[in-house]
């Protein structure tokens, strides 16, 4: 549904309200968290891998397209940058992560024993295991950028479902079912293995979890809802602990083991703390706390940092939580930005799905001729339903591009308002070569011209014409000489003379299109800004000025002028949720109010916040002259403090609204905003039933 506010007064807009947005849920699979702590890699049911940055506010930063019967079952890191996976397919995979490159499959192998359930990496980074379906234990060993099979050890019965090294490397602990066992790898035999019992003879104990501690106490946690404690030296039972009726399904432990974090089909993480016991006596932990943060199984769980753990499951959603004191911050299930794009001209919005497309109408304007918004004019399926990697559509509404891995398509959209069913949809046919694969898209603003923007850094630009249908293309630029990785963000000028990339390595570069008949309208770099410490997560160009604004990871926000080479303003946003935004999310998206050029429109979270700085500011603007203090709780060096002479920093931030799932905004027109929020029903209608226990005799 739409609803839109009546003529408000000078200073406010009227509201797009657009909810019918449908996104299913994507259940997260398994995670990882890189050696350095400043990457999670997460697997969704549909075979997606998400990397995300945690060095500050987490954001997505790569994603892995999956596709129809992918499946990935474990994740584990080598280093900071290589990462592995283990599918049902059994295949071994190695992750291309190279910077200026578009993740991809550098290797693959095919493991012993079919179907591969987990994977792990010893603490040295020298081994690598794999358990299988068939009950193999495939050993591989990391040598520089390689990975050479070593051995395989004894055959267990069953399938094995989790594995851990111990902290030497030199030892292997597997769970599966009634059974942990301890492997030594060197001889490549089991040397303990502890049954778990049942509580019905007839149905077996599966072991989901293990993890082994400094003093090789082998924790495990199984289908019975028991935690089991064993001597990883003797293979003897130190303790059991009946945590939930329901199976647990993960297990997590901090740097320090000071706090185990248990959880599984009973959406409670449970919290243990280690007691502090004399030298010699078996390592024990208590039950600390609880947290619900989850409407259903979860799947996995992660530390990182001081006391952070990160978990998901079938709902989706990537909850980041710390204590004490107790933060939760939820991450929803939205599919890399932009997921949704308006044509101001046309007042429709595209809507991105995982392989299909939507377009929708918006309501009239004030005074112009009613007409019903929030209906469907297009659904556009990808071929094969391979997923999308990017799309959009132009201003006008006439041209339509997406991108999947294999296929790229323009499409040209002729609707016929007065008779819908007229309507006409053409494929444009004989493309030019340079017309491929992307992972972006921006249309200029007149609708006349569109550019592609490929993995390895070449940015394509398209002239197209309604008219006579023309399609050209016209110039390549090639990127990577100052972008070192994927492009990421980008924006083109109102003007169409300007245009902005950025990548996750802080590189920002203005491309200028040259006015001069000779040069034929050529775009070349124009200037590079200076690189900040961490990478952006939202930028736009003012439009009528040539005024860029930037906002990064740790909400630094600065409005630079790229014609006069200086920064007007400059700060470190001071977010105090959750009456105004949410300080460990990111700013997610910039736009500009046509109304005052020292106003801007801010998206966090599902916050909407608006930013006035300089004169507009006011005298009950928050100031941060005192960057010093920013600096010391962000532990920011001086030198990042300083935007430049002349920026100013005084500003006031409110809060205008807060939606439930909030995915983008955009401004239309010259007093309308719109809002896009997933429907919160159909994330949770298409889920399995949550667990449910009887209390007090009742269901």
């Amino acid at each position: 549904m739409i609803s839109k506010q009546p003529q408000v007064s000078d200073g406010q807009c009227r509201l797009h309200n657009v909810q019918f947005y449908n996104l299913l849920p994507r259940a997260i699979v398994c995670s990882a968290v890189s050696s350095c702590h400043t990457k999670l890699a997460i697997a969704r049911d549909d075979g997606t891998i998400e990397i995300w940055n945690l060095s500050q506010a987490p954001f997505m930063e790569k994603t892995v397209p999956g596709g129809d019967g992918v499946s990935i079952e474990g994740l584990a890191w080598a280093g900071s940058g290589r990462l592995f996976s283990v599918s049902l397919a059994g295949t071994l995979l190695e992750w291309d992560l190279t910077p200026g490159e578009k993740p991809r499959v550098k290797q693959t192998m095919l493991v012993t024993g079919s179907a591969a359930w987990c994977i792990d990496v010893s603490r040295d980074e020298r081994l690598l295991a794999v358990g299988t379906e068939g009950g193999y234990i495939n050993v591989y060993r990391i040598e520089n950028e390689e990975l050479a099979y070593e051995r395989i050890l004894d055959k267990q019965e069953g399938r094995i479902m989790c594995c851990r090294f111990d902290w030497t490397g030199d030892f292997l602990v597997t769970g599966s079912a009634d059974a942990v066992r301890v492997w030594d790898v060197r001889k490549g035999h089991a040397v303990h293995k502890m049954t778990t019992g049942r509580v019905d003879s007839k149905h077996e104990t599966t072991v989901w979890a293990v993890h082994v501690l400094k003093d090789f106490t082998v924790v495990s946690v199984d289908s019975r809802g028991r935690m089991m404690f064993f001597d990883g030296h003797l293979g003897t039972v130190l303790e059991t602990l009946l945590v939930s009726k329901a199976d647990l399904l993960a297990l997590a432990l901090d740097a320090d083991e000071n706090f185990l974090y248990v959880t599984g089909v009973e959406p409670i993480v449970r919290v243990y703390q280690r007691l502090t016991r004399q030298a010699g006596t078996p390592t024990s932990y208590i039950r600390l706390t609880a947290r619900r943060m989850h409407t259903h199984d979860i799947k996995t769980l992660a530390t990182f940092g001081r006391n952070n753990l990160v978990s998901g499951g079938l709902d989706g959603t990537l909850v980041v939580s710390s204590a004490p004191p107790l933060r939760v911050d939820k991450f929803l299930p939205l599919l890399p930005s932009p997921a949704a794009i308006v044509a101001t001209e046309s007042r429709t919005v595209l809507l991105r799905y995982v392989n299909y497309l939507e377009v929708w109408t918006l309501a009239r304007q004030a005074g112009e001729p009613s007409g019903a918004g929030g209906n469907k004019m297009l659904q556009i399926r990808s071929k094969n339903d391979e997923h999308i990697l990017c799309a959009a559509i132009s201003p006008n509404g006439r041209w339509i591009v997406y991108s999947t891995e294999s296929t790229v398509r323009l499409l040209r959209y002729d609707h016929n308002p007065t008779d819908p069913a007229k309507s006409r949809l053409q494929r444009m046919r004989n493309t030019p070569e340079q017309f491929g694969v992307s992972c972006r898209v921006d249309f200029m603003h007149d609708s006349n011209g569109f550019f592609l923007y490929a993995s390895n850094g070449t940015i394509n630009f398209f002239a197209c014409s309604t008219g006579d249908e023309f399609f050209d293309h016209k110039q390549s630029i090639e990127g990577s000489r100052w972008l070192s990785e994927v492009i990421h963000l980008s924006a083109v000028s109102l003007c169409g003379s300007y245009l902005v990339c950025a990548d996750v390595a802080s590189a920002i570069v203005v491309f200028e299109r040259s006015a001069n008949v000779v040069s034929q309208g050529k775009w070349k770099r124009s200037i590079s800004l200076p690189r900040y410490r961490l990478p952006p997560t939202a930028l736009a160009i003012q439009p009528g000025r040539t005024r860029l604004a930037v906002a990064f990871a740790d909400h630094k926000l600065f409005l630079y002028d790229f014609d006069q080479f200086q920064f007007v303003f400059s700060t470190y946003l001071r977010l105090a949720g959750p009456d105004c935004g949410s300080p460990n999310h990111p700013i997610a998206a910039i736009v500009f109010d046509p109304r005052n050029e020292s106003a801007l429109v801010l998206q966090n979270e599902s916050h909407i916040l608006t930013v006035r700085f300089g004169e507009a500011a006011g005298d009950d603007s928050s100031s941060t002259a005192d960057t010093a203090v920013g600096a010391k709780r962000r532990k920011v060096p001086a030198k990042d403090t300083a935007a430049g002479e002349g920026s100013q920093s005084k500003y006031t931030l409110k809060a205008v609204r807060k939606g439930a799932r909030l995915v983008s905004i955009a401004w239309l027109g010259q007093d309308e905003l719109v809002a896009i929020e997933a429907n919160a029903l159909s994330m949770v209608e298409h889920l399995p039933p949550a667990f449910r226990k009887k209390a007090f005799g009742k269901a």
